[in-house]
């Protein structure tokens, strides 16, 4: 039985990921559809031959993008699960999700967790699970803004937390497309980190009041601050974390948090020179929420 819920994803050059995220869904919504941004591998062909129709926008921040497709895109339904190409959903969070829709909830949105896959492994540890981003909302309860290379809701609503993660491959392309896009995404952050400074006498209390995910974006705010943020980012990986006892996934992946680490503090350096760092837009591959923006 499917579950009454619009399911929108977002791609740009997904061919390779979009086959599995639709198989996913087979028997889970009837109402799906693609908001592509530029695609130019096929993407759109295979949704279509799926008979989903394909929504295009010029991408513009993940923020943006989700506005558009909550104002633009036709809903069979009020709720709304966003995914992306490279996401599965299981049969326990279809379950869940068909659960909380039904009970006719009163929360602007969800905020849903996810499983980190590295090379077909779960990062148990080092991928910080849970991760929590807002996927399940009521469309007309709930906005976006862009915030760095990613996004965060603006709602005067009550946001609840589902229990089920989803699936999220965000490496099925290969570490260099990974490392390029977050050369990219560094840059974003770096731009955001001038406006979005840790302030102690503002931060602090907050800190200490934050729910959870409050929490992990006063952290990030404040670490944007801290030297040594590579080897720091290693500790907290494979110590804090635990991220040891995932093995060489879990050191690979620690590895690759501290490249990007690295790259952020060089762009940091080039800009107090007054380099123009010049990100580029244009990608639809959401892990504003995951590594290593943590939100």
């Amino acid at each position: 039985m499917t579950v009454p819920v619009t399911v929108v994803i977002l791609t740009h050059n997904e061919a390779q990921n979009l086959p599995g995220c639709l198989d996913s869904l087979v028997g889970f919504s009837g109402d799906i559809a693609v908001l592509d941004s530029g695609s130019t591998d096929g993407t759109e062909t295979i949704a279509a031959e799926r008979g989903i129709t394909v929504y295009r926008n010029r991408f513009q921040g993940f923020g943006e993008q989700r506005n558009w497709a909550i104002d633009r895109i036709p809903h069979r339904y009020p709720w709304t699960l966003h995914l992306d190409a490279d996401e599965r959903v299981t049969p326990e969070f279809c379950l869940e999700v068909g659960e909380t829709i039904a009970r006719d909830p009163s929360e602007a949105g969800f905020f849903v967790p996810s499983k980190l896959m590295l090379g077909g492994r779960w990062l148990r540890y080092a991928g910080g699970y849970p991760l929590y981003q807002v996927r399940l909302f009521h469309r007309e309860r709930l906005r976006f803004v862009n915030q760095g290379h990613g996004q965060r809701e603006v709602t005067n609503g009550v946001l609840g937390y589902l229990r089920e993660p989803y699936l999220h491959d965000a490496y099925s392309k290969g570490l260099v497309e990974w490392f390029a896009k977050h050369a990219r995404y560094a840059a974003e952050d770096v731009l955001a980190a001038e406006t979005e400074r840790f302030g102690w006498r503002r931060d602090l209390p907050a800190l200490l009041r934050a729910d959870r995910v409050g929490r992990r974006r006063l952290l990030k705010r404040l670490s944007n601050r801290l030297p040594c943020r590579v080897w720091l980012r290693g500790f907290e990986v494979l110590v804090l974390r635990r991220g040891l006892l995932d093995g060489r996934a879990g050191i690979t992946y620690a590895r690759m948090l501290m490249a990007y680490e690295s790259i952020y503090s060089t762009l940091r350096s080039a800009r107090a020179l007054g380099i123009d760092l010049d990100p580029v837009q244009g990608i639809a591959d959401d892990v504003s929420e995951s590594e290593p923006g943590v939100g």
